[in-house]
């Protein structure tokens, strides 16, 4: 083979696709892949590993080129990609803000099926996740300036790359060689002066070796987003809604403290005070009532900031006229954070029983007053005051925020080339090892008890009661009021060692496959493809010792260790039956099958499998088909997590049941022994406050988890008339089943559905006292409960034409556009199905559209991105509650279209386009986000007070750089 031809053999990796569903790519980028087809060269389509002597996909394919991406003036690749119609709502930096270890993380949601369910490969090959115990790719590790385009793939391809590819697969095919040096950076910032976002770059490449027979090519990068905070929008400036701000609206968890009198079995002490809860305002005088509340969103980023330093090299080396050996090595490190209010703490996070001791120095004197006349009356003699309960914001202590930094290395090494002149091959290890260091600040909760438990000494001072917590520095805490906790104190309660949570993960990919073309047929040759491989994942997430046992302000969370490996095999079948006939200009027909080894127990051996026909009755008309079997195994996270316990509050349906009511589960109830007891003694039966706190519930992993499974279908044709030059056209029908899905069943669903079915599934979560009848624990543990599904149309269009209105000046026009016809959700067997069509996330109806005017050196592109109509939630609709006094829930509810314009001007210089600068103006018109509350909407991420993750919050943008090549 001539050193020419390694560029067009490429096993695993994708070109651009004429003809393909969905493309983005500029018409004269196709029309080079025409001619390099035509010329007899093969090639390989992302969703099949076949090299094929044509352009014509079995598979819709999307195709964004790097000149897209130039046009899109891409930093993160993540905002290209969300552009996409196909494209759901990912892990992202507008909806991570209150993530525990996955701040400013980045990931692809194809279908809204999960992040779980795409699968992200580089240049055909796995990549390391970047989700503790997950399968998902951080994109963040991938720098734009080294793509040469993104190859996107929706439906079932596990056949043909394995687990995970049950919505699609995203495909990011990097530059092959690169010679000289080439320069670009950027600057980005809003109209109102914020979120400024940094970019630099540099790429440079040369050839080496005897004869030029090596090349290299190296990218660093480096930008800075610097995140956005919510109080920047008026939005989402206040932690309240419409007219209803005020000191009474905001959080109860106020700086200043609220406090409640508890007797000795833990209970509110009713009637003090009109109540039993008091407050102190910044003078700490005594207040009746809740006080002032704490304004959250004062605090709080709409958007994280990211900080990513990326280092790239693919190194290539003809070992001999037919084989070449290639290597690619990428490291990453990102740095993200969050920000968030400081801790709402509650005295049931220090003490399992009463509060902060009375002896306490730091109680004002008119509370020990009013506490002792309280003890002194027939109520307090009964039950009297003995401690002092609270929530209280830490302020002064520590919050919530964390800082995480990540870091990705992965190395691929192999070999490819001929065998014979009908066979090929390609073999390949990956190693990827990705480590995260999630930090931030909690307390200690022995030392707080001891800086609670504080006394007053005969000379005035006041000292924390253990001579044990004084020996090791114990400084006696004031949370009467505001600002009162002392610096040395603040110091003192903090965790010695901070609130930390590292992962590590590893990666190793082994594979070999083998394809060519075994003998021909009358309508043209065979292809065939087999192959091997073998992947080992590891994952550690090793958490500090005090959240290992529940010594700070969380319950105690175990760490989490797991590892899985898989062999699989694999083969590929395409059989071309007709060609150049009367009605068949082509017919052909095409399998893949692939078997799965997993050590996981449940999971065992997987067999997943698709066929797939394409039929093109005349020139310029063709139609295709896939349908496929694929599946996903549970991640690490999902089979090894070990349980740990938390006390979220359950609401038993026996709850208050008397021997008349009649609610639905009551015969169920009252068919318990216990509880008849109960109601036959007391006329019903009942939980105290104390029962519903105590009651406890375990969370994580199940070892028995197995496999997902889903099955797809695509129908689609490919329109190119001959009678208009440049134009094409695809239109699809994409149907996907999901069943097995992991799930957890809520611990309220299970409680009730316990009751109703007697079903295993859920009874096994849930543990009564055979001697009271109350519930004591509820589990969520992870199970294959849910079922997913998704249907819809895509639509792409291009169309490159001269105008000649002045000179050689040119029109490029595409545009991608999705129906959804219905996503159907079902949580667990006892669920009501839930269409989430319509809804916000779920648009019906979403395009982008890209217009491109080309005159010499200029260009000038205008894209539109549209999202249709969408409901915050289908509950409310014609709900004519009034909220805030302004609008009903209906109307609050009903979300508008909304069309995001985005304009660049480029201007290139020189035949090579040595030299380009470049300007542009995101969300031209200044769209803003729906008002979306937090309450009542949960599809509004915490402090954003709308979509985040779905609708522009930044506004308008404006943005300039420039390029440079020698």
């Amino acid at each position: 083979m001539k050193k020419n031809q390694f560029s067009k053999l490429k096993l695993g990796v994708a070109p651009v696709v004429l003809g393909v569903a969905l493309v983005s790519t500029p018409a004269i980028a196709q029309d080079a892949a025409a001619d390099e087809a035509a010329s007899g060269d093969v090639i390989v389509v992302t969703g099949s590993r076949i090299a094929r002597p044509d352009l014509d996909s079995v598979v819709p394919v999307a195709v964004i080129d790097s000149q897209s991406l130039e046009r899109d003036a891409a930093i993160n690749i993540q905002d290209v990609l969300q552009e996409m119609p196909q494209v759901g709502i990912g892990t992202s930096r507008t909806n991570s803000n209150f993530s525990t270890s996955a701040n400013g993380v980045a990931t692809i949601n194809l279908r809204n099926l999960g992040e779980s369910r795409t699968l992200v490969l580089v240049n055909g090959r796995r990549y390391i996740a970047g989700l503790a115990g997950s399968s998902a790719v951080d994109i963040n590790n991938i720098p734009t300036d080294f793509i040469e385009r993104v190859d996107i793939t929706t439906g079932g391809a596990s056949s043909i790359y394995g687990s995970d590819a049950v919505a699609g697969v995203v495909n990011f095919i990097l530059k092959d060689s690169f010679e000289g040096v080439r320069v670009r950076s950027q600057y980005n910032v809003t109209e109102k002066g914020d979120n400024p976002r940094y970019f630099a770059s540099i790429t440079a490449g040369t050839r080496w070796g005897a004869d030029d027979r090596g090349s290299i090519m190296l990218n660093f990068s480096y930008d800075k987003d610097t995140g956005l905070l919510s109080r920047k929008r008026a939005m989402s400036a206040e932690d309240c809604y419409f007219d209803i701000c005020g000191p009474d609206a905001y959080s109860t968890y106020s700086a200043q403290g609220r406090f409640e009198l508890l007797d000795a079995a833990g209970e509110l002490a009713d009637g003090f005070n009109g109540g039993s809860l008091f407050s102190f305002d910044e003078n700490n005088n005594l207040i009746a009532g809740g006080g002032t509340g704490f304004n959250r969103n004062g605090v709080r980023r709409i958007s994280v900031p990211v900080e990513r330093y990326l280092a790239n090299a693919v190194i290539n080396y003809e070992l001999t006229d037919s084989i070449k050996a290639f290597s690619e090595i990428t490291y990453a490190k990102v740095k993200s954070s969050s920000q968030m209010e400081a801790t709402p703490l509650d005295y049931t996070d220090l003490y399992d029983d009463g509060g902060i001791p009375l002896t306490n120095a730091f109680i004002p004197q008119d509370v020990r007053d009013q506490i002792a006349a309280y003890n002194a009356t027939p109520e307090g003699l009964a039950a009297p005051i003995t401690s002092l309960g609270f929530r209280r914001r830490q302020n002064e202590v520590f919050n919530r925020s964390n800082r995480a930094s990540r870091d990705t290395w992965r190395v691929v090494a192999g070999l490819k080339g001929d065998i014979t002149d009908k066979w090929q091959f390609e073999t390949s290890y990956v190693y990827g090892r990705f480590k995260d260091f999630t930090a931030s600040e909690d307390i200690d909760s022995a030392r707080y008890r001891n800086a609670l438990d504080s006394i007053r000494l005969g000379d005035g001072s006041i000292v924390c009661r253990s001579d044990a917590a004084r020996a090791e520095g114990c400084q006696p805490i004031n949370i009467f009021g505001f600002g009162t906790a002392s610096p040395e104190a603040s110091a003192y309660v903090q965790a010695v060692v901070p609130k930390s949570q590292e992962t590590v993960q590893q990666q190793h990919v082994f594979s070999a496959v083998v394809s060519g073309t075994p003998f021909a047929l009358p309508a043209g040759d065979v292809g065939v493809v087999f192959g091997t491989e073998y992947r080992k994942e590891k994952s550690v997430d090793d958490l500090d010792a005090l959240t290992n046992s529940g010594g700070n302000s969380g319950n105690e969370i175990p760490d989490t260790m797991g590892k899985f490996n898989v062999w699989e095999v694999f083969g590929e079948v395409n059989v071309p039956l007709l060609r150049d006939r009367p009605f068949f200009e082509n017919l052909s027909v095409g399998g893949a099958v692939r078997y799965s080894d997993y050590s996981q127990r449940q999971v065992g051996g997987v067999v997943s499998w698709s066929v797939n026909g394409d039929w093109s009755p005349v020139p310029g008309l063709g139609f295709r088909s896939t349908y496929s079997v694929a599946n996903r195994a549970p991640n690490i996270s999902e089979f090894a997590s070990p349980p740990s316990e938390t006390f979220a509050a359950v609401s038993d349906p026996c709850n208050g049941v008397t021997a008349g009511r009649t609610n639905a589960a009551d015969d169920a109830c009252r068919a318990i022994p216990a509880i008849a007891a109960a109601i036959a003694a007391n006329g019903s039966f009942a939980y105290s406050l104390a029962d519903i706190q105590g009651i406890n519930g375990f969370v994580g992993g199940n070892p028995d988890l197995k496999e997902e499974t889903a099955k797809t279908l695509t129908i689609g044709a490919v329109i190119q008339p001959r009678i208009l030059p440049g134009f094409s056209m695809t239109v699809d029908y994409f149907d996907i089943k999901v069943k097995d899905a992991i799930n957890v069943i809520e611990r309220d669903e299970s409680i009730k559905q316990c009751l109703l079915t007697s079903n295993d599934t859920f009874c096994d979560n849930v543990v009564r006292n055979a001697a009271t009848g109350r519930v004591t624990r509820v589990d969520a543990t992870l199970l294959n409960v849910a079922k997913l599904s998704t249907k819809g149309i895509d639509v792409g269009m291009r169309y490159r034409t001269g105008l000649g209105l002045w000179g050689d000046d040119r029109l490029e026009l595409s545009g991608n556009y999705t129906y959804l016809i219905d996503f159907k959700s079902q949580g667990d067997p006892s669920a009501t199905v839930r269409d989430l069509a319509g809804e916000v996330g779920y648009s019906e109806h979403k395009a982008s559209v890209r217009a491109a005017y080309l005159k010499g050196p200029l260009t000038f592109s205008w894209q539109i991105n549209y999202l249709g109509k969408a409901v915050g939630d289908i509950d409310y609709i014609g709900d004519t509650t009034v909220y805030g006094d302004k609008l009903t829930l209906d109307e609050l509810n009903r979300v508008g279209d909304r069309f995001y314009h985005d304009v660049q001007a480029r201007f290139d210089v020189g035949d090579n386009k040595d030299f380009a600068f470049y300007a542009g103006i995101d969300n031209l018109f200044g769209s803003k986000a729906p008002f979306l509350p937090g309450t009542p909407f949960a599809n509004s991420p915490t402090g954003t007070e709308t979509a985040a993750d779905v609708y522009d919050v930044f506004g308008r943008r404006f943005y300039v750089g420039a390029t440079i090549k020698f």
